[in-house]
């Protein structure tokens, strides 16, 4: 692959770098997985552009930060970003929105109120989840095909099987209302580069059920 150095700088644990760490998985891209105790932490923080991780440095030179823009730049550096501008940007569509219900569910983990906990899981539940995974639904079903966007894959598309690992078993079930949804991230999952990064991380979930 690239001959470009790559060092992707973050914790011990999984998080925000997932996404990063499955498109190298994916393009079987070399590079330094860097990881930061927590004990580290206030020595390496004062290097890092804004202070918070993870960070992607390139040929030792230029740091990357926020993890979205990091995959946009992989997906771009890559050509997983779509064939023009439309598609680039109904990636960036599906990466926004899976953002976006990917921080009420950290609001859910965050509130310590066990009433307004159980009140946002309902919204979660009732709400959230099921709108952006019936708005996926529609891009596919629309797109025909076995990609979310274009016909070819894409960062979003692995995006969306990484967002989906979040999700607890609870949460899971709600897989079931949408096929295609499902029948996609078998799909992607059946990449074998995908299904053996899956396979040697430790599980967690973004969402956990009150």
């Amino acid at each position: 692959m690239s001959e470009i150095r790559f060092k992707l700088m973050y914790l011990e644990d999984r998080g925000k770098a997932d996404l990063i760490k499955l498109l190298f998985a994916y393009l079987n891209q070399t590079y330094e997985d860097f990881r930061i105790k927590p004990t580290e932490w206030n020595y390496y923080k004062s290097f890092m552009p804004f202070e918070q991780l993870p960070v992607l440095l390139v040929d030792d030179t230029v740091q990357i930060a926020q993890a979205t823009t990091i995959g946009r730049f992989l997906a771009k550096k890559f050509n997983l970003q779509g064939k023009d501008d439309i598609e680039s940007t109904l990636c960036d569509m599906v990466i926004e929105q899976i953002r976006e219900c990917g921080d009420f569910a950290t609001q859910i983990i965050q509130e310590i109120d066990s009433n307004k906990k159980k009140i946002l899981n309902q919204k979660y539940l009732g709400e959230i989840l099921p709108r952006t995974l019936g708005g996926f639904e529609k891009m596919l079903n629309l797109n025909g095909s076995s990609c979310i966007v274009g016909n070819q894959l894409t960062w979003a598309d692995l995006a969306l099987t990484n967002s989906l690992a979040w999700l607890d078993e609870f949460s899971a079930r709600l897989l079931q209302n949408y096929p295609l949804v499902k029948r996609h991230n078998e799909y992607i999952m059946s990449i074998p580069s995908v299904n053996e990064w899956f396979k040697s991380q430790k599980p967690l979930s973004v969402y956990k059920k009150a």
